[in-house]
């Protein structure tokens, strides 16, 4: 038997053991419960040409594998609350040289770091242009003006539009018939998934009209036309607060031409683009209502991209799930349902997908007798999923309890669906992008209907709703925003203050302020519906473009990026970090 005193021994004995081994797990295990000292990176930004004004500096951690990017007050940049380790610290802008300054951050370290960066200016223009004010401009007045902007500036307005502008076209009326013919009758070169006006008729006399239009006005020997792009001024007392964080991706198999090579999905073929693409290009993202989790759809490497945004371990926060089944499916939006159900639109094979993260197991649904790209997918109150047609012009739904999908078509044909909500009723809301529209697809009496945009020139791109069910969307060519309230059918739009403005995302936070992703600027917009104000906030790399966001509960932004040799999962701390948006990891 043991006595008292052995037993007293004994206990603190295994107490002393149990607290070694406590102490040595904690060591040896990383851990959320873990703390992680962070330190500072601050500094000073001078130029050799003029006053340094919201410059962006990025400190890109090596072995965290996140990027900081922070903005200039008064030449002066903080990186706070930065994790500790090896870092590349440069001003990252188009018009400067700077270079790449190595610092080793410790725990609780401040590091200071200064630039004296030289501008050499944009390259010289070697092409003569007129720059226009407006649309308006753009295209003269005439009689087949309405017809043009009916049918042809949502895929042809301006030089960033899909297949080229008409401004620099300068084809001959033969080529302008032939190519009138391509977008109604043949399909157009370029575009592999659909005809793009394959249901409106054009009849021969109105083809004519266009054609002599566009010769007389965009043919052989005229100067070509862009709309005028003014910079963007930064706010510095804006700028000054808000940081970004980037989460590097992975880097995917390249062949030796240095393209990116698709994940093995069907019988071991080895599948890629055409043409082949060098870099990631994340489409949609979404937040996870059940885990926080951040999932993107990623066209490069044609799957479904989750980031664990709290695991300080960059060999462990993303996980890649290949879509099985096809080569390449070209995934664009997703939804995630209240049950951690994923959800994505595919615009090469038509199809809607379902992946459950727990099992891993995949469901690819197939349309019901129709050919067309799926574009965006949402999750309603009741779980249902609604997804649109960006080629076909459908809104589509699949019943959360049935797993029926029924599709309804838009009033207008070829209206193009490019972006799509859902509001608290269940009603779904889609951009028209190719004629001009926010279409309404009504719960209770399985209808759409249709409300003209008028100053949109066709590309309503995307679409919000807030919390009083107030919708909202980008008009990209005309740089605008529409409001529409659904109780009274009045439309109204605001013209964002900077020329050449072209808003992608028409998003609402918590606060119902809507968000807009300027594609030109390379700008988050911040509007107020109260003040009416635009407050922008510069992207963390030049020329980024973001084609959607999402808004966290803390009112932090999450958007992807694509075409951009720094490829991550972007978070945006508008306010910069707060009890309510601490730094993750």
């Amino acid at each position: 038997m043991f006595n008292s005193e052995n037993k007293t021994m004994l206990r603190q004995r295994a107490a002393k053991t149990f607290s070694i081994a406590m102490i040595v797990a904690c060591c040896s295990i990383p851990s959320f419960a873990q703390k992680i000292v962070r330190g500072t990176i601050r500094g000073t930004v001078s130029s050799d040409q003029g006053q340094v004004v919201g410059l962006r500096v990025s400190a890109h951690n090596l072995n965290y594998k996140l990027w900081y990017t922070v903005f200039t007050v008064k030449g002066q940049y903080t990186v706070p609350q930065a994790l500790p380790g090896k870092y590349e610290v440069m001003v990252y802008e188009p018009d400067y040289d700077s270079p790449k300054s190595p610092v080793q951050l410790g725990p609780g370290e401040s590091k200071t770091v200064d630039f004296a960066i030289k501008k050499h200016g944009p390259a010289p223009q070697t092409e003569q242009i007129e720059y226009v004010n407006s649309m308006d401009e753009m295209f003269p007045p005439g009689p087949e003006l309405a017809l043009l902007k009916e049918d042809c500036t949502g895929c042809h307005a301006d030089i960033r539009s899909i297949g080229g502008n008409f401004g620099h076209m300068h084809f001959t009326k033969e080529k302008f018939m032939h190519g009138i013919e391509m977008a109604t009758e043949t399909g157009p070169g370029f575009n592999a998934y659909a005809i793009a006006l394959g249901r409106t008729i054009i009849d021969k006399n109105q083809k004519e009209m266009l054609a002599n239009y566009l010769v007389k006005n965009f043919g052989p020997g005229t100067v070509e036309k862009q709309l005028k792009l003014d910079p963007l001024v930064v706010d510095e007392e804006v700028a000054s607060k808000m940081i970004y964080v980037s989460y590097e991706i992975p880097d995917l198999p390249m062949n030796s031409a240095g393209n990116v090579l698709l994940a093995p999905m069907v019988d071991g073929v080895i599948p890629q683009m055409d043409p082949p693409e060098k870099y990631h290009h994340l489409g949609s993202v979404y937040i996870s209502p059940k885990d926080g989790d951040v999932y993107f759809t990623s066209r490069a490497s044609s799957s479904i991209l989750r980031l664990n945004p709290r695991d300080p371990d960059a060999s462990e926060r993303w996980k890649n799930y290949a879509i099985k089944g096809d080569p390449y499916v070209h995934p664009s939006g997703i939804a995630i349902d209240k049950q951690g159900r994923v959800y994505w639109a595919e615009l090469k094979t038509g199809m809607l997908g379902e992946l459950d993260p727990a099992t891993g197991k995949q469901i690819r649904h197939a349309l019901p007798a129709l050919d067309g790209a799926v574009h965006e997918v949402v999750v309603d109150k009741d779980g249902n999923v609604g997804f649109d047609l960006i080629w076909g012009a459908f809104f589509g739904r699949m019943d959360a309890q049935s797993r029926q999908i029924h599709m309804y078509p838009t009033p207008t044909p070829d209206n193009g669906m490019y972006g799509l909500a859902a509001d608290q009723h269940g009603n779904l809301w889609g951009a028209g992008w190719q004629k001009g529209t926010i279409s309404k697809w009504d719960i209770d009496t399985e209808s759409v209907k249709e409300y003209n945009v008028p100053n949109s020139w066709g590309q309503v791109r995307r679409i919000g709703v807030d919390s009083k069910g107030i919708v909202w969307a980008s008009e990209y060519e005309s740089g605008m925003l529409a409001k529409l309230d659904p109780a009274t059918g009045k439309l109204t739009e605001y013209k964002i203050p900077v020329s050449g403005a072209k808003p992608y995302e028409a998003w609402t936070d918590r606060l119902d302020n809507v968000w807009l992703a300027d594609e030109a600027h390379s700008a988050m917009v911040k509007f107020d519906p109260k003040s009416a104000k635009f407050t922008f906030y510069p992207m963390p790399q030049p020329h980024q473009s973001v084609n959607k966001i999402q808004i966290a509960e803390d009112n932090t932004i999450w958007m992807p990026t694509r075409g951009k040799a720094v490829c991550a999962g972007v978070h945006l701390y508008p306010n910069g970090y707060t009890a309510e948006a601490p730094p993750m990891p």
